[in-house]
C-alpha cells in the first residue's frame, strides 16, 4: 500500500524534472542563437597595426556599444581569418586599413562611411627610417626591418617605396606593436631599419629626442588614408544608426577613449578626392 503511494509521487516528480531539463535545454538553444541574429556587429582587423589587447579592446568597446543597442565589437588578428568570416554578411560594419580595403572592397561590394582622423588628419605617411647615417637604401636588401604592419602590407609599401629599384629582404621583418615601437627597436639595437608613420616619428621627438635626431630617413611613401568604416551592400537601412554611433564616439568622453585604442582620434566623411585615392 506504501510503495501504491509512493511510486505516482515519484513517476510526478520525474515528469516535472524532465520538463524543466527540457525548458532550459531550449532556453539556451534560444540564447545562443537568437542574440547572433538580432546583433549587429563591428568586425575590425587593420593590416597596418599589430594588435595585442584584443581581449581589453573587445570588452571596453562591446560596454561602450552595449549603451546603445544589441551591438559587438569583433577583433581579428589574422587578415585571412577576418575576410573568411565577413565574405557575404550584411548585418554588419567592417574596420579595416585603407590598404586593405582597397584590395577587397569590389569582391566584397564594400562602400566607405567614414575615415579615420588623427591629429586632424585623415591621412598618413609612412617612412623608412635608419638608424645611423651609414646605412643606406641598400640596406633594405639585408638589415632587419621594424614594423607594426602585417608582413603582406609590409612588403607593399616597400615595393611601392623602391618603385621596382631592388625587392626590399622582406623575411627579415621584426613584428612589433606599434608604430613607435618599430623606432624604438632601433633605439635598441633589435632591427637597423624601421617602417613607420610621420605621426610617430614627430612623437618621438617628444618622448626620445636624442634618438630622433639619430634617425635618418631613407624613404617616405604616399600618403594613404587611415582606417576605414565600411558597409556591406544589403546593410539594412535601420541598421544605419550604428554608423552614426560609430562616427560620433568622439563627441562622448567614454566614446573617445575607446576610439583611441584604434590610433585614432575620431572619423570623418571621405570627400570626393579621397573616394578617388580609397578606389584607385
Amino acid at each position: 500500500m506504501v510503495m501504491n503511494d509512493v511510486e505516482p509521487k515519484i513517476t510526478r516528480f520525474s515528469g516535472v524534472l524532465l520538463f524543466i531539463a527540457a525548458f532550459l535545454l531550449l532556453t539556451a538553444i534560444f540564447n545562443v542563437l537568437s542574440p547572433a541574429a538580432d546583433k549587429t556587429m563591428i568586425y575590425f582587423y587593420s593590416s597596418e597595426t599589430n594588435i595585442n589587447n584584443f581581449k581589453s579592446l573587445k570588452m571596453e568597446f562591446d560596454q561602450y556599444l552595449s549603451k546603445f543597442g544589441p551591438y559587438e565589437f569583433q577583433p581579428f588578428k589574422g587578415r585571412e581569418a577576418f575576410e573568411k568570416h565577413v565574405k557575404g554578411r550584411k548585418n554588419c560594419l567592417l574596420v579595416m586599413s585603407s590598404w586593405h580595403y582597397r584590395h577587397i572592397y569590389k569582391e566584397y561590394s564594400l562602400t566607405p562611411a567614414a575615415a579615420g582622423v588623427r591629429n586632424g588628419k585623415k591621412y598618413q605617411k609612412r617612412l623608412l627610417v635608419a638608424g645611423g647615417a651609414a646605412l643606406g637604401i641598400d640596406a633594405v636588401k639585408t638589415e632587419r626591418i621594424a614594423s607594426s604592419s602585417s608582413i603582406d602590407h609590409t612588403g607593399s609599401v616597400l615595393k611601392g617605396m623602391l618603385k621596382g629599384k631592388f625587392k626590399a629582404n622582406i623575411l627579415r621583418i621584426l613584428t612589433v606593436p606599434k608604430d613607435i615601437d618599430a623606432l624604438m627597436s632601433v633605439g635598441f639595437g633589435m632591427s637597423n631599419l624601421a617602417l613607420t608613420t610621420k605621426n610617430s616619428l614627430d612623437e618621438l621627438t617628444i618622448v626620445n629626442p636624442v634618438l630622433c635626431k639619430k634617425m635618418k630617413i631613407l624613404l617616405e611613401g604616399d600618403e594613404t588614408l587611415l582606417l576605414i568604416l565600411a558597409v556591406p551592400e544589403g546593410f539594412e537601412k535601420a541598421d544605419h544608426k550604428v554608423v552614426s554611433i560609430i562616427k560620433d564616439m568622439a563627441l562622448n568622453p567614454d566614446g573617445k577613449r575607446k576610439i583611441r585604442m584604434l590610433g585614432l582620434d575620431g572619423w570623418q566623411a571621405l570627400d570626393p578626392s579621397d573616394m578617388a585615392q580609397l578606389e584607385s
